[in-house]
């Protein structure tokens, strides 16, 4: 089989057990075999052989390769993923995300089918290596060169998490007892170390970005109650794609939509709400609209 053969049944392995918990050989090779015959119809070089050898070998391979140790239960008479204090919904989600975006990418199965943006983000080759550190809560190494400075700094941090925000990964982490975000782009010279995570990091992702839009998430700072009035055009991508998880409608005329949310004020969310340009009205609150006046400022300027 060839290589684009192998890893698609990796990715494919790991996107059934994400999806079915205690999933029997037989079940998991009829999903493997359904996954085949659609990819056979584009590239009719990949064949199929699994047998339960193979799914032993490709178990070790997974566990070298992606850092996610899959076991079979004697009770449950099926395989799953091994969980550990760090493998919430979120994080599965996340490793069935990277997954499926990597299987469409490897195998070029669906290339006339399936377009993907050509501006992907750099570094995205650490993810593997940064998703292990995180399962076996090993510390991770790594180089980190920050937007506007010329030299490269050492960390070595406590890796819990990654995240996604347009278009880029982020590694959420603990250094010096204080959670941050790094930009995996930004990241060199990665490193699993050896050294072990030696306690329990009290994180809740929920809690952190509850009232986050995008990567930046204030220690300090109080969430706002916002309201934005809209075209009925603008309104209903809106509804189809939502700011944050707090939207909702506060109100409906024949011509406007307005919209609650609550958030902080970020540059994350002004970013955001500048790109819809005269499309979205602020009503409130006034801290939002004078940032995004001082913003407006600026750009006058540089255009005079």
């Amino acid at each position: 089989m060839s290589k684009q053969g192998y890893i698609a049944r990796y990715f494919n392995i790991v996107r059934k057990l994400s999806q079915q918990k205690y999933c029997s050989f037989e079940d998991l090779s009829s999903f493997l075999e359904d996954q085949f015959e659609m990819m056979q119809i584009y590239d009719d070089t990949l064949e199929f052989n699994f047998s339960k050898r193979t799914l032993q070998r490709d178990i070790r391979e997974i566990r070298t390769i992606l850092g996610i140790d899959i076991v079979y239960s004697r009770s449950n008479k099926g395989y799953h993923i091994e969980q550990d204090d760090y493998s919430s919904d979120l994080f599965l989600k996340t490793i069935e995300e990277i997954n499926s975006f990597s299987a469409l990418k490897l195998t070029n199965s669906l290339d006339n089918v399936v377009y993907l943006e050509k501006r992907q983000p750099k570094r995205a080759e650490y993810l593997p290596d940064i998703i292990q550190a995180i399962q076996k809560k090993r510390k991770l190494e790594f180089s980190y060169l920050k937007f506007g400075e010329t030299e490269e700094s050492s960390r070595k941090v406590n890796p819990i998490a990654i995240k996604e925000f347009n278009n880029r990964w982020y590694l959420i982490a603990e250094e010096q007892n204080l959670i941050k975000n790094f930009g995996i782009e930004r990241m060199s010279k990665v490193l699993i170390s050896d050294e072990r995570i030696g306690k329990k990091i009290e994180f809740d992702y929920d809690e952190k970005y509850q009232h986050c839009f995008g990567i930046i998430a204030p220690n300090s700072e109080e969430p706002f109650d916002v309201q934005l009035e809209v075209d009925l055009k603008q309104g209903a991508y809106l509804e189809t794609l939502p700011l944050h998880s707090s939207q909702k409608v506060i109100k409906k005329t024949a011509d406007k939509m307005v919209f609650g949310l609550k958030v902080y004020i970020t540059t994350d969310f002004i970013s955001e709400i500048l790109s819809m340009g005269k499309f979205i009205k602020i009503i409130e609150p006034q801290i939002l609209k004078d940032r995004i006046k001082a913003h407006l400022r600026v750009l006058n300027e540089y255009y005079n």
